[in-house]
């Protein structure tokens, strides 16, 4: 367990990188379009395929650091509601859901990945492997996010079987 909270932290300072490198790039090549296109009347060819393919990634990026810190948005309703051990059993179906539910984007996100390395894009002649590529990578991110979630859970569902639920989540 230790060594999955480390493995993901490297990860998580990892896709904190990229992603503010990708908003970083949108907000450079945006301007550079409006003005082109407003002000030149010329387009450079890159900048919509640039500012599209860096939103893609910054999207998964994002959403992946956005699960790890627990920004997402959740009905904890009825988990809390419920009677302590049915509210673990919904908790823990929740994590099995989650984690199944990530296997399976991974792998049709690997597969269209691989269906579409040579195939190019429009302007810039890129292989559409590389924006593609961003759908499975941060999938398999939150994937070791939530695996960690669970296995926290787990382990606080074998200290103190009737707090599992209530347990704060680890930020």
């Amino acid at each position: 367990m230790l060594f999955l909270r480390k493995f993901n932290d490297a990860v998580a300072k990892g896709a904190s990188a990229l992603l503010v490198i990708f908003m970083a790039i949108i907000a450079i090549t945006i301007p550079i379009t409006v003005f082109s296109r407003y002000i030149l009347k010329n387009t450079p060819i890159w900048t919509d395929e640039t500012a599209l393919f860096s939103l893609v990634w910054a999207s998964m990026m994002g959403a992946a650091v956005g699960l790890r810190k627990g920004y997402q948005v959740g009905i904890r309703t009825l988990i809390e509601k419920a009677p302590k051990a049915i509210g673990a059993a919904l908790e823990a179906f929740g994590f099995l859901f989650m984690l199944v539910f990530f296997g399976v984007l991974i792998y049709f996100g690997v597969k269209q990945t691989l269906f579409n390395t040579k195939q190019l894009s429009a302007a810039m002649r890129i292989p559409m492997a590389v924006p593609y590529a961003a759908l499975p990578l941060g999938f398999a991110i939150m994937l070791l996010f939530t695996l960690e979630e669970a296995l926290a859970f787990v382990a606080r569902l074998r200290r103190r079987p009737s707090d599992a639920s209530e347990a704060p989540k680890e930020a």
